[in-house]
């Protein structure tokens, strides 16, 4: 858990904080690795870990540290944009989930995706009254 800002994904609110403060970010790869760190050894720890990286971006994004917030004016738009991306990287699952499942059900009930040409969209959502009032 952070100390600073109680978040477990602490490290992304520094980066904001100290790039709102004037910093500059740079690449930097030395040739002599300076820190080896620990990686999760089983699919259990990663999927903890993963869990735990999504709660804290979500948390990030509903704070007052949100990237459009907190660094409005501070940094530029693109980086506050970029900021936003990665903290809303969880919930980029939902419509991943959706077009991965959807098209194959529709394939397999026989249900077209797209419309046919020289429909309209608003005749998509019509129905016929006379056939409806019939059954």
């Amino acid at each position: 858990m952070g100390l600073k800002y109680g978040c477990p994904v602490e490290d992304i609110l520094t980066g904001l904080s100290v790039q709102c403060r004037g910093w500059i970010s740079v690449a930097f790869n030395p040739e002599r690795r300076g820190f080896l760190g620990v990686a999760p050894t089983s699919l259990l720890q990663t999927l903890v870990q993963h869990t735990r990286w999504s709660e804290g971006h979500i948390q990030i994004f509903l704070s007052k540290y949100c990237p459009l917030l907190y660094g409005h004016g501070k940094i530029p738009l693109l980086l506050q944009i970029s900021y936003c991306c990665y903290n809303l990287w969880a919930a980029n699952s939902l419509p991943t989930l959706f077009y991965v499942i959807v098209p194959p059900l529709c394939l397999l009930k026989d249900i077209t995706l797209f419309p046919q040409v020289g429909v309209l969209p608003s005749d998509i959502f019509k129905t016929d009254v006379s056939s409806s009032s019939k059954n």
